[in-house]
């Protein structure tokens, strides 16, 4: 039962996080330490550094993964706009 409440307070919040988010990057990082944060826990149940280092490594993983899906946005608004300016 205690687990059942970590995880909704844990999604509530996630939730409430990404409303705030304007990019991907944030939303990426935000979403990868959640899911790092679960990894880590689920390798190291008994240990508060597992969660600790699984979110650092997701939100690390999360930010490039939101980064580069910025920059494909971007690529891809800038072309078209400039494709179809001339």
């Amino acid at each position: 039962m205690k687990m059942i409440k970590l995880a909704a307070c844990s999604a509530i919040l996630a939730s409430a996080t990404l409303v705030g988010c304007a990019t991907n990057e944030d939303t990426g990082t935000v979403v990868g330490a959640g899911a790092g944060a679960l990894a880590g826990y689920a390798i190291a149940p008994h240990s508060a550094l597992g969660p600790v280092i699984g979110a650092g490594a997701g939100a690390i993983v999360g930010n490039q993964v939101g980064r580069n899906m910025d920059r494909e946005n971007y690529y891809r608004y800038h072309h078209r706009r400039h494709y179809h300016n001339h």
